[in-house]
């Protein structure tokens, strides 16, 4: 077969470069006739593989990478290819190998919205749906089942596009002979004895991988800690910002920069703990790399390879949304923690397994099929629709239905009908043995939308808010909706249609419905005193975790919470339940939450809880969990805030009060019925 690959820039302290060279060899192994594109490559070249440098003279990197693109574009017609293989993304690609992460999703959210202005928000934003849009066919070889994830809540990729990889481990960067002799050699050269810490972080692109966090705890070690403790920097990067901001925090003398480094298992032999606080990384092949060399690992989840670590049982994972104080408090617990030998014989064991060093392989045999079905399957160009239209179906759902799966067709669904309001409809879906809610929305009209934006706020325009909510939440471990269709026209947003399907939450109950009971009989015995406190600790989570993210839900009621429990139904066990938070429809997502949409949310939870009879301890346990400070602080400091929660609950509450002594004067014999206030 004929083979182009095609990388941006090659250099060999990079992992990406590594897995491309990896590939690369693997192919031409199998007698593959291989021909590579690049703008610049660094080191030694592969023997026997014709190699094309095309030189970008830009200043800018989204101009570089649109040169090299033009380059590449004409270089590739001159000859016919059985695949385009490309490790960058960029138009005209057959096949991708993923290893970035979502520009759009990832990068994009930590700037204005003015950014969405610039040349370079369009070239990369344009690039990236080159590969992942509804409308192309290209192939994906994705290195994160997460990574996936957001992919397809910007984009609506197809399921059956996406091809995931092992992990992407080399067999050449195990633990050398004799780890404890090249131990002692590497911390002599370093001159760390063995009464000391030496803490590593490894990457190329400082910024990205969390250097100036990893800095930051490193500062806030106790005393005694950091007199005994020194950073080892490894990677290819400017450092002259994070030396700065080393002296300025008074550890310049404890962190040494080496630059980039081909004895990388070496050094992690010799270290204590790896220090990977990344802010994204799609995978993120040093944690595995870690762990073979049995160091323990202190990292956070947005890194692809994250869940290999809590598998193992070989460190630390701190969750989402990112807390400078957790990750200086859980770098102190680890050094000084008894598990440390637990957890570096832990990795070294996980390191063992052989599939974790197959990803040239199935990488190689995936491009083998893919060109195989092409030749006996020609594939045809795929034309964007007139009306704009972005479809997503799992596969499941797909093969439930018996429609065409165009969009008219999934709009026009029926079923045992939930809920019905101008523009709005929520049917309930059963096909086969399993049971769907579809929420289709037909427009909310000009003058909605001017009602919302004079009251400054933003109208919700369809289904797009619940769809990029239940994804969020999902990447915070909160449990919500899961996902089964998704999909919207572009356009009018007066007009705008859309519609979701999400599996049905079976065995579940409304919250508010479930604590009904603490009105007429408060918990008593241990069992469900025990339960009520989980409880309580458990939407604190969620709340905190929801705000500390940049996101609100606006509808942040008891109702919205559904309680599913397995076992025995009348046993009040946390172990055997599920907390889910639902009705995403008009959650917005920012880069911070602000504070009134957080006093509105915790407000509302408050409202809806006031008959169940909590007492202040209850308050107080879920206002020590939600700020995560000991309520001193809290009660201290931010006075204001709760002041604000319980004056807007009271507000609410004496409202709807007044609406149901209305209804019991103006319709004779109506029962008084407590609902969530319109908003």
């Amino acid at each position: 077969m004929k083979l182009a690959f095609c990388l941006f820039k090659y250099f060999p302290y990079s992992g990406l470069s590594r897995d491309f060279l990896r590939i690369l060899l693997e192919a031409q192994s199998r007698g593959h006739d291989i021909h590579v594109f690049v703008s610049q490559w660094q080191g030694p070249r592969p023997d026997g593989i014709p190699i094309t440098v095309m030189p970008t003279y830009r200043w800018m990197n989204h101009a570089q990478n649109a040169s090299f693109h033009r380059q590449v574009k004409k270089h590739l017609r001159e000859q016919r290819w059985d695949a385009v293989i490309g490790f960058n993304k960029m138009p005209d690609m057959d096949i991708y190998y993923g290893a970035d992460f979502c520009y759009i999703g990832r990068a994009v959210p930590r700037y204005s919205p003015l950014y969405r202005l610039t040349p370079r928000f369009h070239h990369f934003f344009t690039f990236e749906r080159a590969v992942f849009s509804t409308q192309k066919q290209t192939m994906i070889l994705s290195l994160s089942e997460r990574e996936k994830g957001v992919y397809q809540q910007f984009y609506g990729t197809p399921e059956n596009r996406f091809h995931i990889l092992p992990p992407t481990l080399d067999e050449k960067r195990r633990v050398p002979p004799e780890p404890a002799v090249v131990r002692r050699d590497m911390r002599e050269y370093f001159g760390v004895s063995d009464d000391k810490f030496l803490l590593l972080f490894v990457g190329s692109g400082f910024k990205t991988k969390g250097l100036d966090r990893a800095i930051r705890a490193l500062s806030a070690l106790s005393p005694d800690l950091k007199a005994r403790a020194e950073l080892v920097v490894v990677g290819q990067d400017n450092p002259v910002c994070y030396q700065r901001l080393a002296r300025k925090l008074k550890v310049d003398r404890q962190i040494r920069f080496l630059g980039g480094r081909s004895d990388i298992p070496e050094i992690l032999t010799a270290g204590d703990l790896l220090l990977h606080p990344a802010y994204s990384e799609n995978t993120g092949t040093i944690l595995l790399e870690a762990l073979t060399a049995g160091l323990p690992v202190l990292t956070t989840d947005v890194c692809g390879y994250a869940p290999h670590i809590n598998r193992a049982d070989a460190g630390t994972v701190l969750r989402s949304p990112f807390v400078q104080e957790a990750l200086n408090e859980q770098l102190g617990v680890m050094l000084t923690s008894p598990d440390r030998e637990r957890w570096s014989h832990n990795g070294r064991r996980y390191g063992d397994d052989p599939k974790l060093y197959r990803m040239p392989q199935t990488a190689v045999d995936l491009v083998e099929d893919w060109c195989r079905q092409r030749r006996h399957y020609p594939q045809q160009q795929v034309v964007e629709t007139d009306e704009g239209v972005s479809i997503y179906i799992r596969d499941d759902l797909r093969a439930a239905l018996r429609t065409r799966h165009d969009f008219d067709d999934l709009m026009s669904l029926g079923g045992e009908v939930f809920r019905e309001a101008p523009g709005r409809r929520t049917v309930r879906l059963t096909r086969g043995d399993k049971n769907y809610f579809l929420k289709t929305h037909t427009g909310v009209g000009w003058q909605e939308i001017m009602k919302n934006l004079l009251y400054f706020r933003l109208p919700v325009l369809g289904a797009m808010n619940e769809w990029h909510g239940v994804h969020h939440l999902h990447r915070l471990g909160i449990d919500t909706l899961n996902i089964a269709g998704y999909g919207t026209t572009s356009g009018n947003p007066a007009r705008r249609r859309s519609f979701i399907v999400t599996d049905e939450i079976s065995n579940s109950i409304s919250l508010e419905d479930f604590c009904e009971r603490w009105k007429r009989s408060p918990p008593k015995t241990a069992e469900e005193i025990r339960f009520k406190r989980w409880l309580i600790e458990r939407l604190a989570q969620m709340s905190r975790d929801i705000h500390n993210s940049g996101a609100n839900h606006r509808d942040y009621y008891l109702c919205h919470f559904l309680l599913q429990r397995h076992g025995d139904p009348q046993t009040l066990s946390p172990e055997n339940s599920r907390l889910f938070l639902i009705d995403l429809h008009r959650m917005q997502i920012r880069r911070r939450t602000p504070v009134r949409w957080a006093v509105k949310d915790i407000s509302g939870l408050r409202y809806s809880s006031m008959d169940l009879g909590l007492s202040r301890r209850d308050i107080y346990r879920f206002m020590r969990i939600y700020r995560s400070k000991p309520l001193r602080q809290i009660l201290g400091k931010e006075k204001m805030f709760w002041r604000r929660v319980e004056s807007r609950a009271r507000n609410l509450y004496e409202a709807e009060k007044r609406r149901a002594e209305l209804r019991l004067l103006t319709q004779p014999g109506a029962q008084p019925v407590r609902v969530r206030p319109v908003q």
